[in-house]
């Protein structure tokens, strides 16, 4: 009985083993150094470019890598999106601040008929309600602060920023 008792109490401590334990040598797996280890305290870092984002409600934080682009929906308050390479219904995103252009063009929302285009432009963006310039941060708006899409223009997706 006492051998069954030892076999069950090493059978436990085994499973109960964490996976950086390597029971096999004894030896613990080394931890990775601090520096890779993530940091709650930091923001995440800017977007350098090239990825945009594409809200959904169920995964707020999606976003598209360049060549794909974002098409949004008109269908409700959320304007959920998704990444694709073919043509949008509603809107389209293609960039999402001026980090996703060339040198000296604006990303900018313009609303027509169809919908909207969120794209870079050569030229200055149109005016709200129909025109929009998009941002990241506020020392790209000339003056102005960079503020939620989401509290002042109710037609584009709520991970956006505009120039206001």
């Amino acid at each position: 009985m006492q051998k069954l008792q030892l076999c069950a109490a090493a059978l436990a401590v085994m499973a109960c083993a964490s996976d950086s334990d390597d029971l096999t040598s004894g030896r613990r797996k080394p931890r990775p150094p601090p520096s890779t280890l993530p940091d709650a305290t930091e923001p995440p870092p800017p977007d350098p470019g090239g990825t945009i984002s594409c809200y959904t409600q169920g995964a707020p934080s999606t976003t598209c890598t360049l060549p794909s682009h974002c098409c949004f929906t008109n269908y409700s308050a959320y304007h959920n999106g998704y990444c694709t390479t073919d043509s949008c219904g509603w809107g389209t995103i293609t960039c999402d601040g001026p980090e996703d252009c060339s040198s000296g063009q604006q990303c900018c929302a313009t609303k027509s008929d169809g919908g909207w285009s969120l794209a870079c432009s050569n030229t200055a963006c149109g005016a709200p309600p129909l025109g929009e310039e998009l941002c990241q941060s506020s020392e790209t708006c000339s003056g102005r602060s960079c503020v939620s899409a989401y509290d002042v223009n109710y037609d584009l997706p709520r991970t956006l920023n505009v120039c206001r």
